[in-house]
């Protein structure tokens, strides 16, 4: 009889490149995303509105079940309020100071910006749902990990190279897409004189400051943290994790608070208390696992 374990095994082997790949790719998207529309729109209001991705999970993953029924009252009403949220950060973008007597339907307006950050968030939903799956099927977190960032780096280095060669070309391109990479190569090309001109007149004692912050990025904000979550979500489901993950516009707006002098309004701080009450109602634990939501009715592994 063929050794069935053999067989499987050139499979096992292939699935971190195909997994990585596949989430790397949704990061790379969804990473781009991001960095547009952080061009016009603040980063604390930014990462309010990537926490609708906590709304998207159940949602997609019931739509990829083709069973609607699936989803919980709760998580409709999450919808609501979530959708409640995001109207009143959106008012922001109103001339003026915005405030909840002066919100209307009228006044709701979301600029380029914000709906490149919320079809980020919709990307990093994919993400979220699938990296379960692969998390689960593949034993090591650290393979997996190293297959999606060396995506994301490929990626990078392709659109890096479309940028400084649009960066070459006379005038300005009138395409978007081209236009658009065109700006971003020459700055690229004009940080890169900048920093070569900046390190010939740093000391030699900071080079070591240099190595340390190179080093916590690299090492912290990267490495770890694409292991943990790849290690975390093969033991957490997407709804509990995106629970965790609402941390971040918390640490986000108080480090934008102190670093950059950034502030919601009061019509920004009601949206986002809403869209914070959202991802409570979808992901809370009621003691009852026949009715505790999309994590225990859905198991998201047998999806796609």
């Amino acid at each position: 009889m063929p050794d069935i374990d053999a067989q499987s095994e050139p499979k096992s082997d292939l699935l971190p490149l195909l997994g990585g790949f596949e989430l790397g790719t949704y990061l790379f998207v969804g990473n781009a995303l991001q960095v547009i529309g952080l061009r016009t729109v603040p980063s604390d209001r930014a990462a309010f509105l990537l926490q609708l991705t906590t709304i998207f999970v159940p949602l997609v993953q019931s739509i990829l079940a083709r069973n609607l029924l699936l989803v919980p009252v709760k998580t409709w009403a999450a919808c609501c309020v979530a959708l409640a949220g995001v109207a009143l950060i959106g008012a922001e973008n109103v001339e003026g100071d915005a405030s909840l007597a002066q919100f209307s339907l009228d006044s709701l307006q979301f600029s380029a910006g914000d709906q490149c950050i919320m079809l980020g968030a919709f990307v990093y939903t994919f993400h979220c749902i699938r990296l379960e799956k692969y998390a689960k099927e593949i034993p090591s977190a650290i393979r997996l990990a190293a297959a999606k960032a060396s995506t994301e780096t490929g990626w990078s280095a392709l659109a890096v190279g479309a940028g400084l060669l649009a960066a070459t070309q006379a005038g300005t391109l009138q395409n978007p897409l081209l236009g658009s990479l065109q700006t971003s190569g020459r700055g690229i090309l004009q940080y890169t004189e900048t920093f070569v001109n900046s390190m010939q007149d740093i000391d030699i004692g900071q080079y070591g400051t240099l190595a340390a912050s190179l080093s916590w990025i690299g090492l912290v904000t990267i490495a770890y943290t694409i292991s943990a979550q790849t290690y975390g979500q093969s033991r957490v489901p997407p709804s509990t994790a995106n629970l965790i993950y609402t941390l971040q516009p918390i640490f986000t707006a108080l480090l934008a608070y102190l670093l950059l002098g950034e502030t919601l309004s009061y019509t920004g701080l009601v949206g986002g208390a809403l869209i914070g009450s959202a991802v409570l109602l979808v992901v809370a634990e009621d003691g009852n696992e026949e009715t505790g939501g999309l994590s225990t009715s859905i198991d998201s592994t047998n999806l796609l």
